[in-house]
């Protein structure tokens, strides 16, 4: 059974706050979520990501602020996320303060995670749901993104703007608020959740920051990260789909990527840096199966090429030779001499 993804429950005083000041009272936010208040005593407590979200949802809906989540990002100091949010104040750089955020982001949460992609002239920060794509997360991610945005134009004292935003969600009915906080046209509907803005923006000083107490806090950062539990790997979650999708699903490459709720080029690159690719372990995982089912003699060789999801036999014929350097025949016959 999958781990269930959480958050610290320091990510709920936020959004009470701003509610309570819209005239909704915290109790009606807890109970629309199930929420006991009880845990909200002790900061270090973690809820689960997923009712988190849906109390930005109900917040929204309660308040009837449309844009809750923007607003709640303009606004928002990152010092409310503990540890992550000072590291952030304290790095010397714009660039350097992206790097922490990326790198010790599980210690916040391990529900959603960031991705940086530099090019020589533009960076991509890119905001993934780590269970697979929400439909109902709308406010976490835009607060997410307008948070990115807003902070940094605060303490780097640069009033800059990015040259794309774009977002998973569908298109709501009003995008004003969108455009007076990021002033870029925002797309909906998109593969990601993705903020993008010239690289030259990475050497912008943060006005305030302290090196000697960044170093600091990046020691208790690390001993923190080493204390959680070790997230299944992304290697580990493309096997077990693949696995699952050899078992009468799909396994292409575009399958994979919609259920982990990324993009295609996102799985790719990801796969690429941990020195595997999809066509790697469907071939792995093909191989041995194959002769796994090659064992078992009441499958003829075209329901094994059928049960490894091959079009074709002669497909899995040439794969399989290409895997062990004999056919699937003269391996069956190579058992058959040992017994």
């Amino acid at each position: 059974m999958p781990r269930e993804h959480t958050i610290l429950v320091r990510a709920v005083s936020k959004i009470i706050d701003a509610a309570s000041a819209a005239g909704v009272e915290p109790e009606e936010l807890y109970r629309a979520v199930n929420l006991n208040p009880v845990i909200l005593n002790d900061p270090d407590n973690r809820i689960p990501f997923a009712q988190l979200v849906a109390l930005y949802e109900h917040a929204a809906r309660l308040t009837g602020d449309d844009a809750f989540g923007l607003h709640i990002g303009e606004r928002a100091d990152p010092r409310l996320f503990d540890v992550l949010g000072y590291m952030v104040v304290n790095s010397p750089t714009m660039g350097e303060a992206l790097h922490r955020l990326v790198r010790y982001h599980s210690i916040w949460s391990d529900g959603a995670s960031f991705n940086l992609d530099i090019s020589d002239s533009l960076v991509s920060l890119t905001y993934e749901y780590v269970g697979g794509r929400s439909d109902m997360s709308r406010h976490d991610c835009e607060m997410t993104l307008s948070i990115a945005v807003s902070f940094s134009r605060r303490v780097t004292g640069v009033d800059w703007t990015p040259r794309e935003i774009s977002f998973q969600h569908a298109k709501p009915k009003s995008t004003a608020e969108h455009q007076r906080i990021f002033r870029v046209p925002v797309r909906f509907n998109r593969p990601d959740n993705t903020l993008v803005f010239d690289s030259s923006l990475l050497t912008l000083p943060i006005i305030k920051a302290d090196a000697s107490l960044c170093e600091i806090l990046d020691r208790q950062a690390q001993e923190q990260l080493s204390r959680l539990p070790r997230r299944e790997g992304l290697v580990d979650q493309v096997r077990q789909l693949l696995s699952e999708a050899l078992n009468g699903g799909d396994p292409r490459l575009e399958i994979i990527s919609q259920k982990l709720g990324i993009s295609i080029r996102t799985l790719q690159r990801k796969l690429r840096e941990e020195g595997t690719s999809h066509q790697d372990l469907l071939d792995e995982m093909r191989s041995s199966l194959s002769r796994r089912y090659l064992q078992e003699p009441q499958l003829a060789i075209c329901e094994v090429a059928y049960l490894l999801g091959f079009s074709e036999p002669s497909a899995f014929h040439r794969a399989f030779r290409r895997w062990t350097g004999v056919t699937p025949k003269e391996f069956r016959r190579g058992i058959d001499s040992h017994t």
